[in-house]
């Protein structure tokens, strides 16, 4: 009880309310736009190769964008100046949505680099917000609870915007987003949370010393190969299970990797963060083998997509949320988080220009080699250092014995 009621504690607190807001109202609204815009292109019946290009934009000024936030951030004196701009952005370029189908081929490219702006100039800080304001022991849970949140706000703007016309849900999407603008404003702490005698406590990083950092490449190379197979696979697995079925995977996934997410969470709190990563990718590599052996039988296809649901669940809380916040320390976070996420980013641009030659892919060859290269990513996982410090781990389970030996002897004393 008086761990769960610190953990209250923590949630409740001014400054990772403030966290928490930023975070839940950032997932529920890109996730849903990116949706959302990427329906209203294939509407507007755009030739094959300017979609390219119009993914390929906002994918740009995405990683451009993340890396200039990163910059500004070390020069600013205040994330909270550079997040509240970011929220800004992300209010015009959702409104600017309105006119896509008024406005021509130049007007979707100016959208698209908008879009991909108002993803990456705050991003990374605003998961390294995360990282500095939760506890370590509490981290999974904390990580849990906020991606959980998050699909349930995802889950409810999505439904909006399937009732929605383009101009009813670009507003709902800027009114969402500046739903998210008011209440980080309200509920953030009056005292600036980068002023110089609080960066004093976190040292400077650069881009090399964290890619020469060995536990950092041992989590991320792994993280990179998984991003690669899925959004490679994902074609091959459309074609495969057929138009009704790859419509309803990406509803089923998304409802079992929340659930996972949060149940991950609490676990990774207990065991630690490695044993949590390894489950999730020999639980995708059985749902490829399963799929490669038996592709003829349909309950391979739903085992496939539980499994594949559960490991994203997995994959997106640790590699999102939980580990770079670890391995970063006492050093500026930053940078940690914006090399994580490139790999997701990249991987699902390379995905729309891998889609028109999935239909040549041998389907029984390309589930077996993912099945494999994904048993192979543990292997370098298993190397790495566990991220959650061994000695708290021992802690809970001194703390957990020490609650049953307790109910043992008053079960006695009532004997």
């Amino acid at each position: 009880m008086a761990r769960n009621s610190a953990m209250n504690r923590v949630l409740l607190q001014r400054d990772f309310l403030a966290v928490f807001v930023t975070i839940v109202n950032a997932f529920s609204w890109y996730f849903p736009l990116y949706l959302f815009f990427q329906s209203t292109l294939g509407r507007l019946q755009l030739e094959s190769t300017f979609l390219l290009a119009a993914f390929g934009v906002q994918c740009a000024a995405a990683v451009c964008s993340a890396i200039a936030g990163t910059a500004l951030v070390k020069r600013s004196q205040s994330r909270d100046a550079l997040l509240t701009v970011w929220m800004l952005v992300g209010i015009i370029a959702s409104t600017s949505m309105v006119a896509l189908e008024t406005f021509g081929t130049t007007y979707v490219l100016l959208v698209s680099f908008l879009l991909g702006i108002s993803l990456g100039l705050g991003f990374p800080s605003c998961l390294a917000y995360f990282g500095d304001y939760s506890i370590p022991e509490n981290r999974g849970r904390l990580a849990g609870i906020t991606f959980f949140a998050s699909s349930l706000c995802i889950f409810f703007i999505a439904l909006l915007l399937s009732f929605s016309t383009l101009i009813v849900g670009a507003l709902i999407l800027a009114a969402w987003r500046g739903i998210g603008l008011f209440l980080f404003l309200l509920t953030r702490s009056k005292q600036d949370c980068r002023k110089e005698d609080t960066m004093h406590a976190y040292t400077e990083v650069s881009y090399k010393s964290v890619l020469l950092d060995k536990s950092f490449l041992l989590y991320v190379i792994p993280w990179i190969m998984f991003c690669l197979i899925n959004f490679l696979e994902a074609p091959v697995v459309d074609i495969f299970l057929g138009e009704d079925v790859a419509s309803f995977i990406p509803i089923a996934e998304f409802g079992i990797g929340s659930f996972a997410a949060l149940i991950g969470g609490w676990v990774s709190d207990s065991i630690g963060r490695k044993r949590v990563v390894i489950f999730g990718f020999i639980t995708l590599g059985i749902g490829y083998a399963v799929l490669g052996l038996f592709p003829s039988i349909i309950l391979s296809w739903y085992l496939y997509i539980i499994l594949d649901g559960v490991a994203w669940g997995i994959f997106l809380l640790m590699f999102y949320l939980i580990l770079w916040a670890e391995l970063a320390g006492n050093r500026i976070k930053d940078k940690y988080y914006l090399i994580g996420i490139l790999p997701l980013l990249i991987s699902s641009y390379i995905q729309i220009l891998f889609t028109p030659y999935a239909k040549l892919i041998d389907i029984s060859a390309a589930f077996s080699l993912a099945s494999l290269f994904l048993f192979l990513a543990v292997f370098p996982i298993l190397l790495a250092p566990e991220t959650l410090p061994e000695k708290k781990i021992e802690l809970k389970r001194f703390r957990k014995y020490m609650e049953r030996a307790k109910k043992v002897k008053e079960k006695h004393a009532k004997g």
